[in-house]
Parts: C-alpha cells; sequence; structure tokens
C-alpha cells in the first residue's frame, strides 16, 4: 500500500495488518479519535477501516481488524486516524464489517465525516449468535448469510442432513434427501400413527418411527403391547381400560379390619382412608364402631360385637337386681366386659367442709352416698383432715405462716417460720406490767407503730419502734431512773389523772386519748405538753375514730349518753361540734371514710337491747335528720353492743353482752351468730387485706372479754364459716379481765387488760 499522499490510521490497540507510520509523520499529524461499538458474539470475521481525505478522495490508507485480534477484543474498539499536513481539515471514515474474512460478506457499512481534533463514534451490526461465524440475516443489503443464528448446525459452509433443518441455508429443510415410508412418532414411545413419506433421521432426530398402530400418538404411556396398567388408559391399544384392575375401594372408619359396603368408591388410586374389600371378610354391620366386626367374639358391652344381630347374648343375667352392702342397683357389664357385676358400689364417704378449703372436719360424722344419690352440699368426698374446718386458713397440708394459727394442723404454731419474729405472748416492760396499771385501750400507727396503750388513773405507755422498751407518760407512777429491765425513765409529761377509755393514733404518731367525764386530749411522744380539753358533755366517751385531709385532723367521738361530736383538732375557738343526738346509748364507734360511721349500743327503751346505726356525716357540715337505724336477725337480745369493727366498705362485725356476736355485709341487717360463751365481749377487731382479697383471713373477726369470777379473759376467732382455733394467749387463759384489741393492716395483733397485761404477736 502506498503512503504516498495518504493519511495513515493507527489504533489504539494492537491491530492485526497495521503499517506504523514513522516517528516524523506522527508528530507532523493530527489525529481524529474513533470509538466503534458492534456485536460483542462477532468473534470470527474482519472490521474494515478506510480513510479518505474528504477534499481528495484518492488520499486514503484502509487497516483491518480480524483473526485472532478480534477474537480477543471486547466492544467497543478505540482507533486513531492520522493526517498529513498537505491534506484538508475534514477527512471520511468508512468502517466496514465482513463475515468469516475481510474477503466474506460485507455485514453492515458505516460512513463518518469529522475534523481532525474531533471525536468519532461509529455502531456497527454484526450478531453472530450461534458463534459460527456466520452474521444473521438482518434483511435488505445488511447482514450475513446465516439463516439461523441460534443454531449451530445451520449456515452456508454445513452439508444437508436429515433433522427437519435447512443445514445449508439453501432449498428449506432436508432438501434432495431419498424419502421413504415412516410413521409420525408425535409421543416418541417408538410407534407411529400418522404414515408419511421422510428421510431417514440423522441420530439424535426424533418424532418418526418405521412401526405404526400407535392408537393414541400424544402420550406415551399408550403403545401396542404394553403391560395395562390402572389409570383410566387403554395402554395396549387393545380397546379396553384397566382390564384386570381391581378399582372397588370402602371405608373402614372404626379401623377393625372390616368395610362399609355402602361406602364403595370405584377408582384406579387409593382414596385417604379407603381400602380394598378384605378376602373372606363380610361387610361391617357398623362401620362407626370397632367394637361391631363379623367373626368377633362376643363381649358384654351393649353392642352387636360379632354383627349376628344380638347384643350381650352371652350374658342373660344382666340388668337383673343386685345388693352391695346397703346400696341396691342392677347388674351390670364388669369393665373388663367379659362378665356382669352389680352396679351397687359401697356407699361413698363425703365430709362436712364449712370452711370451704377443700379438706373436711377430721372430727365430723361421715356421710354415705350411694350411687345414684346427691351429696349433701358442703361436704368433701374422702378428705377428711382438717383440724379447724371454721376456717380457710387451716387445714392439713399447708403452709405455716405468719398469723399465730396452726395452719397446717401439726398440733401447734411452733413450726412457724423464724421470720415470724416472734409469738403471741405477754409483753415484757417495766412501764406495763403492774397491779396498779389497768390498760383500758390500745391503738397503733398506720405502719404498725407507735403502739399506744392507756388506762384508768391516767396511765399512758407507748412502744416508738419494733423490739423496744415501752416508755412511760403515766400519771402518778414512781419515779424510778434506772428501771430494770433497761426501759427509759418515767417522764413526766403526763395527762392528767383521767380514765382513759378510747384512743386512736394520727400519721405523725401522736395519740388522740378519750375517756370517762367527756376528757380528751392529744399525746406527741416528746417533752411537749399533754393538752388535755373537755367535751361539753359530762358522759363518757366510747368511741372514737379518726381521719386526716389537707393538714387538718378530724375526730369523731360518741358517748354513753347517744350523742356523736366531730372535733377538729388544734382548730382555735371551740373544735368540738355535737351532730346528733339520738335515743341510744352508743358504746362503740369506726369508719373507714367520714362519709359512713357505724355505731353500737343499746336502748333501754322496751327493754335494755343492742341498737345499730351509720351516720352519713358530712365533711366540714352539720347532717340534718337522725342516723339511719339498723336491725338484727334474728331479734336482738337482752344487752348491749359495745364495740364494732369495719374491715371493708361493706364488712364488719360488732359484739356486745352476753356473748353476743353480729356480722354486717353492708346491708342494715345485722347476723346475729351463737357465742362459744356467755361472758361479755368488750372489743373487736376484723382482719381485712385490700390488697390481696384472696387472702383466707379476710373477714375472720378477733374479740377479747372480760370474763369475771376469778376466770381470765380469752381471745376468740370467728370467721364467716363460725368460731374457729386460736391464736391462744398464753396458758389459754390472761387471767385478767381483757379489755382492748387492736390489729394493723399485717396482721399483728395487741391486746390490753387489767392488772397492766399487754399481749403481742409478734413478740419476741
Amino acid at each position: 500500500m502506498s503512503r504516498m499522499g495518504s493519511l495513515v490510521v493507527v489504533s489504539l490497540l494492537v491491530l492485526g495488518g497495521c503499517s506504523v507510520p514513522s516517528l516524523e509523520d506522527l508528530e507532523a499529524e493530527r489525529g481524529v479519535r474513533i470509538t466503534v461499538d458492534y456485536s460483542p458474539s462477532f468473534k470470527t470475521g474482519c472490521i474494515v477501516m478506510r480513510t479518505q481525505d474528504e477534499a481528495n478522495p484518492a488520499n486514503f490508507t484502509e487497516q483491518t481488524v480480524e483473526g485472532s485480534a478480534l477474537s480477543r477484543q471486547t466492544p467497543p474498539l478505540e482507533l486513531r486516524a492520522f493526517r498529513r499536513g498537505d491534506w484538508s481539515k475534514k477527512v471520511r471514515v468508512i468502517l466496514t464489517a465482513h463475515e468469516q474474512t475481510c474477503a466474506g460478506k460485507a455485514v453492515d457499512r458505516v460512513e463518518l465525516v469529522g475534523e481532525v481534533g474531533r471525536s468519532l463514534a461509529a455502531v456497527l451490526a454484526t450478531p453472530d449468535a450461534d458463534g459460527d461465524g456466520y452474521v444473521a440475516i438482518l434483511g435488505g443489503s445488511r447482514g450475513g448469510t446465516d439463516c439461523d443464528d441460534g443454531d449451530v448446525r445451520t449456515n452456508p459452509s454445513l452439508p444437508e442432513i436429515c433433522d427437519d433443518k435447512d443445514n445449508n441455508c439453501v432449498g428449506g429443510a432436508d432438501e434432495g434427501l431419498t424419502r421413504i415410508a415412516m410413521f409420525r412418532d408425535a409421543d416418541d414411545d417408538g410407534v407411529g400413527g400418522e404414515a408419511i413419506q421422510h428421510c431417514v433421521p440423522t441420530s439424535g432426530v426424533w418424532g418418526y418411527a418405521t412401526t405404526g398402530g400407535d392408537c393414541r400418538d400424544d402420550d406415551p404411556a399408550v403403545t401396542p403391547g404394553k403391560t395395562d396398567v390402572c389409570d383410566d388408559i387403554d395402554n395396549n391399544c387393545d380397546g379396553s381400560v384397566d382390564e384386570g384392575s381391581d378399582k372397588n375401594w370402602y371405608q373402614d372408619r372404626d379401623a377393625d379390619g372390616a368395610v362399609d359396603g355402602a361406602s364403595l368408591l370405584i377408582q384406579c388410586a387409593q382414596p385417604a382412608f379407603y381400602v380394598r374389600l378384605p378376602q373372606g371378610l363380610p361387610f361391617d354391620c357398623n362401620d362407626s364402631d370397632s367394637n361391631n366386626t363379623p367373626g368377633s367374639i362376643e363381649r358384654c358391652d351393649n353392642r352387636d360385637n360379632n354383627c349376628d344381630g344380638n347384643a350381650d347374648e352371652l350374658f342373660p343375667t344382666k340388668n337383673t337386681l343386685c345388693s352391695n352392702l346397703s346400696c341396691t342397683g342392677i347388674r351390670v357389664c364388669k369393665a373388663d366386659q367379659t362378665d356382669v357385676e352389680c352396679d351397687a358400689r359401697p356407699p361413698r364417704l363425703f365430709y362436712p367442709d364449712r370452711d370451704q378449703d377443700g379438706d373436711g372436719d377430721q372430727n365430723a360424722a361421715v356421710d354415705e352416698v350411694c350411687v345414684g344419690e346427691t351429696p349433701q352440699q358442703g361436704h368433701v368426698e374422702n378428705v377428711h383432715t382438717d383440724c379447724d374446718d371454721a376456717d380457710p386458713a387451716a387445714r392439713s397440708g399447708l403452709t405455716e405462716v405468719c398469723d399465730a394459727i396452726d395452719n397446717n394442723c401439726s398440733g401447734g404454731v411452733s413450726d412457724e417460720p423464724a421470720s415470724c419474729g416472734g409469738t403471741l405472748k405477754d409483753v415484757a416492760s417495766y412501764h406495763l406490767t403492774s397491779g396498779s396499771q389497768d390498760w383500758r385501750t390500745v391503738a397503733v400507727g398506720q405502719g404498725g407503730y407507735p403502739v399506744w396503750v392507756a388506762g384508768h388513773g391516767g396511765k399512758l405507755a407507748v412502744r416508738k419502734a419494733a423490739h423496744q422498751k415501752f416508755e412511760s407518760y403515766s400519771f402518778g407512777d414512781t419515779a424510778n431512773p434506772s428501771p430494770p429491765d433497761g426501759s427509759p425513765p418515767l417522764n413526766t409529761n403526763n395527762c392528767g389523772d383521767h380514765n382513759w377509755t378510747v384512743s386512736w393514733v394520727d400519721s405523725s404518731g401522736a395519740v388522740i386519748l378519750g375517756g370517762e367525764g367527756g376528757w380528751v386530749a392529744r399525746h406527741t411522744g416528746t417533752s411537749a405538753p399533754c393538752g388535755p380539753g373537755t367535751l361539753p358533755t359530762l358522759q363518757n366517751i366510747t368511741g372514737m375514730v379518726g381521719f386526716e385531709s389537707g393538714g387538718v385532723t378530724t375526730v369523731y367521738l360518741s358517748d354513753t349518753n347517744g350523742r356523736l361530736f366531730r372535733w377538729v383538732v388544734g382548730a382555735a375557738g371551740n373544735p368540738f361540734t355535737e351532730l346528733n343526738d339520738n335515743i341510744n346509748n352508743l358504746y362503740g364507734l369506726h369508719a373507714l371514710r367520714e362519709d359512713f360511721i357505724l355505731a353500737v349500743g343499746n336502748s333501754t327503751g322496751g327493754g335494755d337491747r343492742q341498737r345499730f346505726v351509720s351516720y352519713a356525716v358530712t365533711t366540714g357540715a352539720t347532717p340534718t335528720g337522725t342516723p339511719t337505724g339498723h336491725t338484727s336477725n334474728p331479734t336482738n337480745v337482752n344487752g348491749k353492743a359495745t364495740a364494732v369493727w369495719m374491715g371493708d366498705a361493706d364488712k364488719a362485725c360488732a359484739v356486745g353482752e352476753g356473748g353476743v356476736v353480729w356480722r354486717w355485709d353492708g346491708a342494715t341487717t345485722w347476723d346475729k351468730t351463737d357465742a362459744p360463751s356467755a361472758f361479755d365481749f368488750t372489743s373487736v377487731v376484723m382482719r381485712y387485706d385490700a390488697q390481696n382479697p384472696q387472702n383466707p383471713l379476710n373477714e375472720q373477726c378477733y374479740m377479747v372479754d372480760k370474763r369475771s369470777g376469778g376466770v381470765g379473759g380469752r381471745l376468740h376467732r370467728l370467721t364467716p364459716y363460725g368460731w374457729a382455733r386460736g391464736p391462744d394467749l398464753t396458758g389459754s387463759l390472761a387471767n385478767v379481765p381483757l379489755n382492748d384489741i387492736a390489729i394493723t393492716a399485717a396482721g399483728d395483733l395487741w391486746i390490753v387488760g387489767e392488772d397492766g397485761r399487754v399481749f403481742h404477736y409478734p413478740e419476741p
């Protein structure tokens, strides 16, 4: 190729067949950058680039990319053309792609015109999808000679073979090949259906057979000579379907081996839960019951086991009369179904369970119940290990807890947990025990401390915290600077020589006292002076309950003349307001909120009988009218009611003289309970755990009495189910009359009585 007057083109890649200009030519020329994109599958062929002077086409050069150079490339190609200085500024670049070789058919051609220093881009269509070196026919003047570019067995260089393809891209498929008589084998099972003329297929070509007679050429499962199987198809083309196959299926719902004849399904595949008819076995007479099977042994079970039309024919004495001990019945089938037996079982044993804890009273008489009889309500069967059937907190097997009660029926409370901190017993403290100290009232703070006790003759003492000794603020006690048990010395700050009968402790720990002759006082438990005063009455104060709200302390008081007072503690002027004066004498007062107060006492009009009333007190106002009167069921008895305690808004207990006790459930009727003795009750509290409504100790009432005649008082406990055992005072008797009892939210008990006796649970 002459280089005179021509533009030399140099590829940025190493190109086969390219001439390389001299260094001085490259320095003298400026190039044109050309980007050529083409089909990535074009690996066998040739790309020719002709570059010529646009002003003088005689000045040109050609460059080729072919062979191994092309096979190593991936599009696009980056090329550059150079010109000499005597050419025009514009050049024409002609790009031509050939299949096979540079002498092969031109498959695409692109012409570009550009100026030196600019970049040009071209796209050549050169698809060769099957990689056989022949480009697909694209239509018009474009494209190559491959009539099926997706099949390597089709291009102009191949010979024609019998495969239903135009292998040489000339004259159509299988042209010029000898044809013979054959059959179309559409399902490729070796036997054809339609008779045709066709060349002998080359290896790997299917769809033709030399044997005909296939009755269904679209299904390889159907061929003459095949073994017929059960599939609803004529597999062997003999005109019959599923010959020799058992297609009858039956259900065996009770899985006893015998099938239901009415459940027949006819089909090849086994349906779910269906089986074939067992050989030699009749149909089942009752396929919903496995106890009914042809040929089975007859049993005593009210069924026709052997399907002979009869039930239990081997047991003629069934349903005849019989007896077993004291219970009568009839003969029925035994559990093992081999014989009959009398259905009169020995009587079932039931025991009373008053407290409904599931354990019967261990000392109660048994209730014998035969089959068909109904046990008495409130009884449990066979279980009777409850040592206290009036107490749901006590029965055999319960866990022992801190309550001074024999919860697990072990015979005592010595097995209470050590965490209880003590037992129910006398409190040993220097300032408590004296023959001159008759304690009449006890009150505890909101958290269980302080504990104040007070009594006749101005006696007053306080325990400010657990395990401490009592401090004395009593009138008339002899001073001792060093009490022998380590108690603090007597504090001279007393509240005077008055007979204190009731008390209440406010949130600061100060005690409010009420007593005979209408005396009241407040002591803070410090050296600050006691603040005594009197009510506008000379009657004895018998009841006291207090409330605190917004920094104001309000105390309600009752007296033996039937009057109710409100005392705003610390108020200027006259702090007392008389709210009501009724015909009853009041001896007990309690409430959980100011707008509902319960009061108990007696009325001498028409007999000395108990009376119960409730006050709907409005805070800060004087109520109008009289209190609501309550009744008793049965009718009130002689004597007065002496104390009352509310455990919840609709739960309360009251006690009185002659050993009478009443329970209240929120209505205006009080239910009387027979007491275990006729001694006079003096005080009562109710245990109620509002945070645990399921506590078995809830609604249990604790009360004390003031027995006389040389016999001391006792502690009693009444549950919703009756009189329960314990807690027991030391030696069962206090040996002195008991005057008051207090209880904390945690269930701690404080009891006070004559001769300086104070009891506490739990006391170390």
